[in-house]
């Protein structure tokens, strides 16, 4: 740390966080894909996983949240309220539960370094990488600490705000929604990204066989040859041979149709591991009843669930924590509330976003997709994803 950040940091009355920053987490190079976390990295490469986790995380929290003070006298103690709704907004954190269940729903787990002030106020979270962050338990099962990086006991039990995801076992590790899905994300990214480019080269190009007579070349001279043409046919590529060299061409018809079904039982296998509705990803449904029971049957299943995990944990870790601070060791209560996320409202959103679309993009906003993410409250880092 240079001597004026030192400084500031001095004068500002806050701590420096025990992470450190080292090297670009979210780098998204081709080469770096293959050193990623697996689940992480197909929440980075594939679309629809990705669209999936990050709309159930942004449902569960779409509509905020608000404290309430339980005590004898809550006008005594309307202090402790605002305290903490002052803590909440200084740490952004509406932000951080979204990053939770995002992280904790690719990699089972998530984990928020709690930095403070001087006086032991939190005054930011900083998220962690999961994948190198690890409960510390001891023989009867208590929490000790965090090993993160490699280091056991880095963190104390107080220093992270901790979520698990589907936490079966009491290690506290939590499992990936992405488990189940690893196979399917495999051979969807097959198809799209490797099978497809070929098929669509093969349909306007077709493959050409070459043959040449090099019976009268030394070996090595002969297999250079078949080098070169090898590598001058390629496919649209115009090439000229002589009487020697005798082209076949092969005609080759994909099954299109047969993959494009695979393609979608592929997609409907993520969408159901996920549990979202198919109208928030964009795919149409039957008719508009049956989209509207499959949202209130995701709100009343999925949302609520993730609401009341997050609930329960907040409170316990943080919220105690926090009250604790600000009245000295006093016994007041503070609830976390989620603000309740109406079913019809958020399809009428939906619905309404769709008639300004229109059939094929060719209502008021059609072509503007822009304008669609922006309505519906969308990540717009997803059309720069799509884009590319």
């Amino acid at each position: 740390m240079s001597i004026i950040r030192g400084i500031r940091r001095l004068l500002g009355g806050v701590n420096a966080p025990k992470a450190k920053h080292r090297y670009p987490v979210s780098s998204s190079s081709d080469t770096y894909y293959a050193g990623l976390n697996q689940d992480y990295r197909w929440f980075r490469q594939d679309e629809l996983v990705r669209k999936c986790v990050v709309t159930n995380a942004y449902y569960a929290t779409l509509h905020g949240f608000t404290t309430v003070t339980e005590a004898e006298d809550p006008g005594k103690h309307g202090y402790v309220k605002d305290g903490v709704d002052e803590v909440n907004k200084a740490v952004n954190l509406d932000l951080v539960l979204f990053t939770a269940q995002v992280k904790r729903s690719v990699y089972g787990k998530a984990g928020f370094e709690i930095v403070t002030d001087n006086e032991g106020m939190p005054s930011k979270l900083l998220s962690l990488e999961s994948d190198k962050l690890k409960p510390d338990l001891d023989e009867d099962w208590d929490l000790t600490g965090y090993t993160y990086r490699g280091k056991k006991g880095f963190y104390g039990p107080e220093e992270v705000l901790y979520f698990a995801n589907m936490e079966l076992e009491a290690d506290r590790l939590g499992l990936s929604d992405l488990e189940p899905l690893r196979s399917v994300c495999i051979a969807r990214h097959e198809i799209l990204r490797e099978n497809f480019p070929e098929i669509a080269k093969s349909l306007w190009a077709p493959y050409v066989i070459l043959k040449a007579d090099t019976s009268g070349l030394p070996i090595e001279e002969a297999e250079k040859v078949v080098e070169n043409m090898a590598d001058v046919a390629r496919a649209g590529k115009s090439i000229a041979i002589n009487e020697s060299v005798e082209a076949t061409v092969v005609r080759n018809t994909p099954d299109i149709k047969g993959l494009n079904e695979l393609l979608g039982k592929l997609e409907e296998a993520i969408v159901a591991g996920f549990g979202t509705p198919r109208f928030l990803l964009g795919r149409p449904t039957e008719n508009r009843a049956t989209a509207y029971a499959e949202l209130e049957a995701y709100v009343e299943g999925p949302v609520n669930n993730i609401q009341r995990y997050l609930k329960r944990e907040i409170e316990r870790q943080w919220y105690d924590r926090l009250t604790r601070l600000i009245t000295g060791g006093d016994e007041v209560r503070v609830k976390h509330q989620w603000n309740p996320v109406r079913v019809y409202d958020v399809y009428q959103l939906a619905d309404a976003v769709s008639k300004l679309w229109g059939s094929h993009g060719t209502g008021p906003i059609g072509g503007d997709s822009e304008k669609v993410w922006e309505l519906m409250g969308w990540d717009p880092g997803e059309l720069e994803e799509k884009s590319k």
